[in-house]
This record gives C-alpha cells, structure tokens and sequence, in this order.
C-alpha cells in the first residue's frame, strides 16, 4: 500500500522537473538564436554632423548714374471745349447733316442755320428808311446853308431862325446814323443766323431739331478740338519736390509760382492697351497745388495731328483715356540698383562675405516699383543676396545657386 502511494506522488514531481527543463532549453536555444542573428546584422554607418547651408540667389553690385522717371495717371481732355449758342434768336431752318454725336464737321462748314426772314425784313425795311432819310438829311442841310447865307450876307434871316434849321439838319443826320446802325446790326444779324464751326470739331452733344425755336445765348452744341489734348496728373508733393526739373536761370522774373518748370518730353501710355504702344507728350505747366491730397497736379499735353502724321495707322489717344503718364525728373548720381525684394522693411540687406551671411543697414534713397536705389551702407563689389529670406540666421553658410551665371558674365 505505502509503495504504490510513493510512487503515485513522484510522478507529479517527474513531471514538474521535466516542464521546467524544457522551458530552460528553450530560452537558451532563443538567446543563442539572438546572439547570431545580431552577429549576423551589420552596424549603420555614422552620419557626419555637418553645417547646413542655405540656398540662395545673389548679385554683385556697381554704382551708376540713373535717370528718376515719375509716373502720375490722369484722364485724357480735350484742351478746347467751346458750347455753342446762337447770337440771334429764331427757328431753325437748317442743320448740317453730320451734326451728330462723335462726328467730325471741318472748320468753316456751317453747323446750323436760323430762318432769315425776319431780318431780311429788317434790313429791307431800313434800307429804304436810310433813302428816305437821306433826302431829308440833304434838304435840312441846303435850308441851313441858305438861312446861314441870309444871316451873314443880307441880314435878313434871324438868328433864332438859322439855329432852328440848325437843329433840323442836325436831327436829320442823327436819324441817318441811327438807322446806318440799325442796318449794321440788322446786317450782322443775318451773318449770324448761320453759324460756323470755328475749327475741325467734334460733336460732343447736340440738342437741336428742324423747326425748334431758339433764343440768343440758349447752348445747344457742345464741340471739342481734339488736334490738342491734355492730362491733368497729380503728383505725390514729395516726389514733385524731389525729382521735378526747374530751370534755375529762367524765372520769367517770377519766383512765386512754379513758373522755371522745364518742359521735358513724357511717355504717355492708355491703361487698357498691353501691346506697349506709348505716344509722346510734353510736361507744359503746374496748374495747382491740392492741400487736401498733398498733390502737386501737372498738366502734360499731347499734340494729336503731329502723333497723326508721324503714325497714321496706329490706335489714336482720344478724349476720356485714363493714361499713366511717365515723367523724366533728376538723375540720380552714384547709387545701387537692387530688386525690391532684397531690401527689407527696415531698410537692411543681406550680403555674402565668404559664403557667410551678413545683415547691413542701407541708405535707401527711392522705390520705384519693382526697384530700389541705396546710396550707402554697401559697396562696389558686393554680393548681396536678391532672394527674399524672413528672419534669417546670422552668420549662416551660403550656397549661391547662380554663381555661375554671373562668373560667367563677367
């Protein structure tokens, strides 16, 4: 009985024995399986801890003289815009078949006519009152003649007698002169009632009809000379100040006004119009000083029958083109050119010294539009960095990506 129960409790314990040396074996046979495929791998290669440098764009500099252009935008006026209205007062009898809005009626043609009839009646009328008043003004001066005769030779004739025919005579010839006058202005009135274009116009507005009545000083065209145009362009007062060009010998003895400005040649260019056609102007005068806007408004005209006769087939400038007007002022002497973007807000550049990126301050003296002039604060030679770069590391490594190009240009 004892033994069969010893041998039932050892068997557990064989078998306990058993488990725990099979899961010894297989640890040691996974360690030992670690260790050669670790062997097996090979180490990555180190990776070198060098500086990174930075990729940039940049151009060598040189001082040169460059002329300041201003450009102001204005609209285009015809500088001669006459309203015209009749001297006498009528219906009208007669229009000219192109009195219409755009058309061009050439100088000396007749716009319009009023009916004549009643001052031809006027001037037919008078005529014979003049004949009439001829023949009175001759008998009241052959009665004076002989009352004049009679008083001083015979004495017979009476002194209140000779002034009475004196006065008769006189009274004679001031109605001779008064209708004289009449039949000038009756004459004159039959010269207006036809009116003329005073130069080759342009119908800008028109209120007439056949039959309508109108009354001496009643506008009813409006034409416009277009073979002399102007642009009214204000200028910033600042720019004005610095860069307009006044001839300081010729005042005209006048040092109140801007009267010295010299009028130099401008490029006028339409807004809507991208093909690069410009037309040639000239700066003629200031006209005013405008305190609200701090503008200096100068008057640029442009001489529309010599544009015409040295490009007849090209786009002409008319009158309501909103132009950009581009004016030549000073020169400015010895700066650098820079792109815009490679000057900073706070007026700085960034320049390459031995491939090391440096921050300097800049004298700017002008923008315009995509570029800036420095004065001072770099030099001749100078690498300075045109690509735009925002809070950049001082003292950075460069990388100029177009050295190249400019090692091959010089």
């Amino acid at each position: 009985m004892e033994s069969n129960a010893i041998k039932r409790s050892s068997k557990p314990a064989l078998s306990l024995v058993t488990s725990i040396i099979i899961c010894i074996l297989v640890l040691v046979v996974g360690a030992a399986g670690m260790v050669m495929l670790t062997r097996l791998k090979k180490p990555p290669a180190e990776a070198e801890n060098g500086e990174r440098s930075l990729r940039v764009e940049a151009m060598q500099i040189k001082k040169a003289d460059v002329p300041v252009f201003i450009t102001g935008y204005g609209e285009v006026k015809a500088l001669t815009v006459v309203p015209i209205a009749p001297e006498v007062s009528g219906r009208i009898a007669d229009i000219h078949p192109r009195l219409k809005i755009g058309e061009i009626i050439p100088k000396g043609e007749v716009l319009f006519k009023i009916d004549p009839k009643d001052y031809l009646t006027v001037l037919k009328t008078n005529r014979k009152r003049l004949k009439i008043l001829k023949r009175s003004h001759e008998l009241a001066k052959k009665e004076y003649q002989r009352f004049l005769v009679l008083f001083k030779k015979n004495n017979v004739a009476t002194l209140s007698g000779l002034e009475a025919a004196e006065k008769t005579m006189l009274a004679a010839a001031d109605l001779e002169n008064q209708i004289i006058q009449v039949l000038e202005t009756a004459e004159n009135n039959l010269e207006r009632c036809e009116v003329i274009a005073p130069f080759n116009a342009r119908i800008k507005s028109v209120s007439l009809e056949i039959g309508q009545y109108v009354t001496s000083g009643q506008n009813v065209v409006t034409l416009a000379d277009d073979s002399v145009l102007e642009i009214q362009v204000p200028l910033d007062s600042r720019d004005a100040r610095k860069w307009l060009r006044f001839n300081k010998e010729e005042t005209n003895g006048n040092t109140i006004w801007f009267s010295n400005l010299e009028q130099v040649p401008c490029k006028i260019r339409w807004t809507e119009n991208n093909n690069g056609q410009t037309w040639d102007g000239r700066l003629h005068r200031i006209i005013k000083f405008d305190r609200q806007t701090r503008t200096l408004v100068v008057a640029v005209r442009f001489d529309a029958e010599t544009d015409l006769k040295k490009s007849p087939q090209s786009l002409p400038l008319v009158d309501g083109m909103f132009c950009s007007v581009k004016i030549p002022g000073r020169t400015l002497h010895n700066v650098f050119r820079l792109p815009r973007q490679a000057v900073s807000f706070e007026n700085t550049v960034h320049i390459a010294v031995k491939d090391r990126l440096k921050t300097v301050p800049v004298n700017v003296v002008r923008v315009d539009g995509e570029n800036a002039y420095v004065a001072g604060g770099i030099n001749t030679g100078d690498m300075v960095i045109t690509t735009r770069l925002i809070d950049p590391l001082e003292s950075a490594l460069l990388e100029i990506t177009n050295r190249s190009k400019k090692e091959n240009k010089s």
